[in-house]
């Protein structure tokens, strides 16, 4: 056997070595269940933020470039204990799509978020701290998620600022 006839044969070992794993992770990715994604997604939220996220309805996943879309059913977002709302998220779906790229650079950005029967309510303390801010003094300015676009559909939104002596609802 001469070496030229080798050398396809090598070639398609070598890319059924490389491209195999490849193919076989991505099939089971677009197989598999995304609810086992719940309680991660739940204790990472708890950890950063010293909040409770709730997801107590299905999680589903849209694998794309550049943006990843995850939607997921009866999501709790709690608000911080000085808050006079215990809940500054809850709907009945969420759907979010999350920018890939930043991600690998480690910046999370939502390039779109999607509420549907929600309600969502923010308010501002009188010492300064804002229940929208997700750092546990909820002070940093820095420590908000960026978000492009949001869309409440069928909600209502609240919004109270003590010190402004300001009470709105939408």
């Amino acid at each position: 056997m001469n070496t030229s006839s080798r050398l396809p044969r090598v070639l398609l070992w070598l890319g059924v070595a490389v491209f195999g794993p490849i193919l076989l992770a991505t099939l089971l990715i677009a197989l598999l269940d995304w609810n086992w994604l719940r309680s991660p997604l739940e204790r990472l939220a708890a950890t950063q933020t010293g909040r409770v996220l709730a997801i107590q309805g299905d999680l589903t996943v849209n694998l794309a470039w550049p943006a990843v879309r995850l939607h997921a059913a009866q999501v709790t977002f709690a608000n911080p204990a000085w808050a006079t709302e215990p809940q500054m998220v809850a709907a009945e779906g969420v759907a979010v799509s999350v920018d890939v790229p930043a991600l690998l650079q480690r910046k999370l950005i939502f390039p779109e978020v999607a509420l549907y029967s929600a309600k969502v309510f923010l308010e501002q303390s009188p010492d300064g701290r804002k229940s929208w801010l997700l750092d546990l003094a909820q002070q940093d300015e820095d420590a908000r998620m960026l978000i492009g676009r949001v869309a409440l559909v069928h909600g209502t939104l609240g919004y109270d600022d003590a010190s402004q002596k300001t009470s709105l609802r939408a």
